[in-house]
């Protein structure tokens, strides 16, 4: 669990860092980025230091990560929307495989967007 924590904490660091030194794209307000990347990493951590499973941690951590890596390679901090097909959706014929596959096609940088 040590080693969990540990690399949580480096993941946080590393993200108040790219706040601190992010520059915004073309046609991005560089602050009001800034702002919403410290606000968005405190907040989400805060909702989720109560958990304890160390899978549920890792899925955490993944997520973080990949945000990071996105907003890092294209220059938006901002979740990128998820499209799923209609054609995926209406080739369920009930309301329940409906949600299933909707949450199954759901990227991983978007789980805590719920």
């Amino acid at each position: 669990m040590a080693a969990l924590r540990r690399e949580v904490l480096s993941v946080y660091r590393r993200i108040l860092r790219v706040s601190v030194i992010w520059e915004a794209g073309v046609t991005g307000d560089t602050l009001a980025e800034r702002e919403y990347i410290r606000n968005e990493t405190t907040s989400l951590f805060r909702k989720n230091r109560e958990i304890r499973d160390p899978d549920e941690i890792r899925m955490c951590l993944a997520e973080a990560s990949s945000r990071l890596e996105m907003a890092l390679h294209y220059r938006n901090p901002y979740p990128r929307p998820v499209n799923v097909p209609p054609a995926f959706v209406m080739a369920s014929k009930d309301k329940r495989s409906i949600v299933r596959r909707t949450k199954q096609s759901k990227p991983i940088y978007i789980h805590t967007k719920d």
